[in-house]
């Protein structure tokens, strides 16, 4: 009786510790969240001070962490405004919409912008975020003469819209991501041919960029004349024949897009083709490597663009996708990466600089812009936590629930020592002694299961990471421990739950 008592005090202040001490990283989906939108609040009104003229547009950080600016026919100038139409969106505060307003009205010129693909990426992530919150009329016909502007480099031989005015017709991944203005202008009032257009450019970037195993090519380059793909490269990926890991995010993003604006099948197998790849080719926190082949990998720069922009396009195609298994596991990853991103290790909170995101690579064969802040990583990130924002309301909806964390959670181990007995001890001929810790999880949540030795010291990581409703088990066999007495604790969500075991060697 004695020793129950002390087992509980124990257990009950050995909580009380972890509720006071658990780390941002340990908290659940909703928390991490909501702070990283504060801290994005923070940084954008602190970026809108630090620059304070709307005719320039933040890009990348420098060595002391402040932006680097450019004009706004910079490819990436769309994305400043942009992010703070998302915060209007998210606050309704009339500052930040003020903010967006000023910053939009410096891109207008930017809508005769032919020279490039790069005016689908500029016009719609500030113009178009602004006519979705506001429906200004000016906006509507703004975007509508962008999209003219970027119909001019279809060439109906190709069946592609031209990316750069180097090589000799070149697309690269990326473009997937411009078809989006079309999409949106051919379906309220543009002209027609635009939408085919942009399922003409998909289609052809499906047979020539995507290969067999679901990786990418970055360029293909064409002849205008037949329409024949005469060469595959890469410029800001390892090698022609690697994984450039952005441009894999562009094209899942671009690919789940393009099946919601055309209910196309091949897209939607297409766009789960690359998410399985960039899937299955993450490393243990979720954040790709620069290029998925970079050769001194782990010793190689990781890109949280990479990771912002397909956990939003994951988000997304998570309510695309028509099997259940399928809705669940791009579900998943998108969270386990937010989660990541979320943590003291990429969130910029702490450090100097006046991005949202850290380790991001822009080109890393040419050396520039590697290992910074990046604003399409910072536009992307929020884009992503403000999708989840809404897939979880949807979801509490329809499920009449109001979080995606589990009312209860119970521990099933043996105990109270799961490692020896006369069935499993080699002594009496067994071997190979282990213990089942099992637990059930009434809804979708991130779970974190790790042993402790009794001063409150971590020495073993069991799992980490979001799971699926249901019943889940670890098998645990002690390796690497010595006698002694040991805690086991499970947070899910906000649950937690702990047993002590008994080791004896």
């Amino acid at each position: 009786m004695r020793k129950a008592n002390i087992t509980q005090a124990f257990v009950g202040l050995f909580l009380a510790q972890c509720v006071l001490a658990w780390p941002l990283w340990a908290q659940d989906i909703d928390t991490r969240v909501a702070h990283s939108l504060e801290f994005a609040r923070q940084q954008l009104a602190n970026a809108v001070a630090e620059i304070g003229d709307s005719t320039r547009f933040p890009h990348d950080t420098h060595e002391d962490g402040s932006w680097r600016t450019e004009t706004s026919s910079s490819w990436t100038s769309g994305f400043f405004p942009g992010g703070l139409w998302h915060l209007y969106e998210q606050t309704g505060a009339n500052r930040w919409k003020k903010w967006a307003e000023s910053w939009t009205a410096a891109m207008e010129k930017e809508k005769n912008d032919s020279t490039s693909h790069d005016v689908g990426f500029k016009i719609f992530t500030s113009f178009g975020n602004g006519y979705r919150l506001t429906k200004n009329q000016k906006y509507r016909d703004l975007m509508m003469q962008a999209a003219k502007s970027l119909a001019t480099r279809f060439n109906p031989t190709v069946g592609c819209i031209r990316s750069w005015n180097n090589r000799t017709f070149p697309v690269i991944i990326d473009n997937m991501m411009s078809l989006e203005i079309l999409f949106w202008a051919a379906k309220n009032g543009g002209d027609s041919t635009w939408h085919e257009m942009a399922v003409s450019h998909a289609v052809k970037t499906m047979e020539n960029h995507v290969r067999a195993d679901g990786s990418t090519y970055h360029i293909v380059d064409f002849n205008p004349a037949t329409g024949e793909a005469i060469r595959k490269e890469t410029r800001q990926g390892y090698a022609d024949t690697s994984t450039w890991a952005r441009g894999q995010a562009w094209g899942l993003y671009g690919f789940a897009m393009t099946y919601r604006e055309t209910r196309d099948q091949r897209f939607l197998e297409t766009a789960q083709k690359l998410a399985d790849y960039f899937i299955s080719h993450l490393p243990a926190d979720h954040v790709p490597y620069w290029d998925f082949a970079a050769p001194n990998i782990p010793n190689e720069e990781k890109d949280a663009s990479a990771a912002a922009i397909a956990a939003s396009g994951l988000l997304e195609l998570s309510q695309l996708a028509t099997a259940s298994e399928a809705q669940a596991k791009y579900r998943n990853a998108a969270l386990n990466i937010l989660a990541s991103l979320s943590s003291p290790a990429y969130l910029a909170e702490g450090t100097n600089s006046s991005g949202i995101l850290l380790h991001a690579v822009g080109n890393r064969p040419s050396g520039s812009e590697v290992d910074v802040s990046l604003i399409y990583a910072d536009y992307y990130f929020i884009e992503a936590l403000l999708r989840y924002l809404k897939l979880k309301t949807s979801v509490a909806a329809h499920e009449n629930q109001q979080r995606f964390v589990p009312a209860s959670i119970q521990l099933f181990q043996n105990y109270p020592n799961p490692f020896w007995s006369e069935a499993t001890s080699p002594a009496f001929g067994g071997g190979n002694p282990a213990t089942t810790i099992s637990y059930h999880l009434p809804d979708f949540t991130n779970v974190s299961l790790n042993v402790y030795d009794l001063t409150g010291r971590l020495v073993r990581k069991l799992r980490e990471g979001f799971q699926e409703r249901g019943e889940h088990k670890v098998i645990f066999n002690g390796e690497g421990l010595s006698s002694g007495t040991y805690v086991i604790l499970l947070q899910a969500g906000e649950v937690r739950k702990t047993r002590m075991m008994t080791l004896i060697r």
